[in-house]
């Protein structure tokens, strides 16, 4: 080629020679007026075919003189070749050509290899991770990923080549076209939800037989069959094809669709490709099967993309099933709560009407009864009118005892002390108030006064009735970890029998009823009188039934 002076004007960057593409089983050579200007090195096969020629030839300008420009081309005998044009001029208006062959050719596609590869990677780790899951669909696309990186390696070789005998690299770039084929069926089956197992078994056989049968160990040069390789890979990509089309016309989804519409245009771009490399169409054209698998693999990602969508929504939606169902629950523990607090309402009312009945009948009634016989029969030496008294403090002690006393011990016996101070008085007896302040007494309820509130009254009776005495004190205090009441008579010193006498069960029902509050009770006789102390826990006692009297 005769380059003119005035394309090789001085410019800023100087002038260019540019050659978007060679192809021939050989090497080429560049020779600007008789000087080796550039070269490949690689073998017969590795060739840079796909690597556009950039050479700089600002040192061999002369002014006014032009350029002569030879390429040379060594390639197999009776193998053919192809040049495409060859432009020379300034880099100022050849860069964009270059830059945008460049891209198009080798760059955009080792862009697009190395994601491919971050994303296999990435779906390595994944099935690494969730293999016990059975998520083998990580790891057919990881495969598929290497074997596409394989499968391209013949459209990157650069001028250097890869130091890769021949035979080898024709057998590498056969078996991942093969593999990923393969693994891309495997995968796409897996995303649609079917499964074809006699065809990917015969597959399967086929790919490892194709495999076995071209290795360069005893299989011709290589070299001299590059358009057959291709032909053996159409075999290994029908079945993808079929499933492709079969998944679109199933499923319908725009993913499928534009997978099978990609995996139609196999056929054709491979026939182009093969044309290319066989030199019957011009060397100006791009090689278009790299970026067919590019496009699978980005359907598969769509595909997989839409499936992982598919599966949020279902687990949306059944999350929101699950909510309204807990909320559903919620709304019977509700009402179940509700009638479960209604019943334990219920229940408490009918163990209240069942204690006030019992102590009406125990108290108030049996004094009742008891004043009735004395009229009935006129027994002499009985005073009606105090056992009717007694009657009526036996009611009024019942009723205080259901009023809230919150925990108080003092606010109990204090309205003990209003109910019993006039008719200690009147009974000649002075009552003497010495409490303390004590803790309060969580367990206070209005059982548990109920049953302070006898204990006391039994024992003040005793003394009135029995002791002769003329002062009562009343005290309070802490002992032990808990609370104690102390009453004190100076009448004549009483000291509890073990056994009670028969008929007489008033003591037996305070010792009773001390221990169902947790507590205890003694009686303790000196020189001036005797004194009842009255111990209670200060936390929780243990309850039981008090012996009625």
């Amino acid at each position: 080629m005769q380059v003119p002076a005035d394309a090789l004007a001085p410019t800023p960057q100087g002038p260019r020679l540019y050659i978007p593409r060679w192809h021939t089983l050989g090497n080429a050579a560049v020779y600007v007026d008789g000087r080796l200007a550039w070269q490949s090195r690689g073998s017969r096969v590795l060739v840079s075919f796909n690597q556009p020629v950039w050479l700089d030839l600002g040192g061999d300008v002369r002014p006014g003189q032009l350029l002569t420009v030879h390429v040379r081309m060594a390639g197999a005998q009776d193998a053919g070749g192809a040049l495409s044009s060859l432009w020379a001029g300034p880099a100022e208006e050849l860069r964009a050509s270059w830059r945008l062959r460049s891209l198009l050719q080798s760059d955009l596609l080792a862009y697009v290899r190395g994601a491919n590869l971050v994303l296999g990677v990435l779906a390595l780790a994944v099935w690494l991770a969730r293999r016990r899951q059975g998520e083998t669909g990580y790891l057919l696309f990881f495969l598929m990923s290497l074997s596409h990186v394989f499968a391209t390696s013949f459209f990157l070789v650069d001028a250097e080549g890869f130091g890769l005998d021949d035979g080898w690299f024709a057998w590498m770039t056969m078996a991942g076209s093969l593999s990923a084929s393969t693994c891309a069926f495997l995968l796409l089956c897996r995303i649609q939800g079917r499964s074809y197992p006699r065809l990917a078994r015969a597959l399967l056989l086929y790919v490892a037989i194709a495999a076995l049968v071209l290795l360069p160990l005893w299989s011709p040069p290589h070299g001299a069959m590059l358009p057959l390789l291709r032909l053996v890979q159409i075999p290994a990509a029908l079945p993808l094809v079929g499933a492709a089309v079969a998944g679109a016309w199933r499923l319908r989804a725009w993913p499928h669709v534009l997978l099978a519409m990609l995996m139609v245009l196999l056929f054709p771009l491979w026939l182009h490709d093969l044309a290319m490399q066989s030199f019957r169409v011009s060397a100006e054209h791009i090689y278009a099967t790299p970026y067919l698998y590019v496009g699978v693999i980005a359907m598969f990602l769509s595909a997989a993309f839409l499936r992982y969508q598919q599966a949020a929504h279902e687990a949306a939606q059944a999350h929101a099933v699950l909510a309204e169902r807990l909320a559903a629950q919620e709304r019977e523990l509700g009402l179940a709560h509700e009638r479960l607090r209604a019943a334990e309402r219920e229940q408490t009312l009918m163990h209240e009407r069942q204690r006030l009945m019992r102590e009406m009948h125990d108290g108030v009634g049996s004094s009742l009864m008891s004043a009735l016989r004395v009229v009935q029969h006129g027994q002499a030496g009985v005073d009606v009118a105090q056992v009717l008294k007694e009657c009526i403090d036996d009611l009024k002690i019942s009723i205080d005892s259901l009023e809230p006393v919150h925990a108080d011990l003092l606010a109990l016996l204090a309205g003990l002390r209003f109910r019993l101070e006039q008719r200690l008085g009147e009974a000649g007896i002075a009552l003497h108030w010495r409490t303390s302040d004590v803790p309060l007494l969580p367990w206070l309820d209005a059982q548990s006064a109920l049953h302070v509130l006898r204990i006391l009254q039994e024992v003040l009776t005793n003394i009135v009735k029995h002791s002769g005495a003329t002062a009562i004190t009343v005290g309070t205090g802490v002992q032990d970890g808990g609370v104690c009441v102390r009453v004190h008579d100076n009448g004549r010193p009483f000291a509890p029998p073990d056994a009670p006498p028969p008929g007489r069960r008033g003591l037996g029902n305070v010792r009773a009823r001390a221990q169902a509050l947790g507590g205890r009770c003694a009686w303790e006789p000196g020189a001036h009188g005797t004194a009842f102390v009255l111990w209670l826990p200060q936390h929780a006692p243990g309850r039981g039934t008090p012996a009625t009297g």
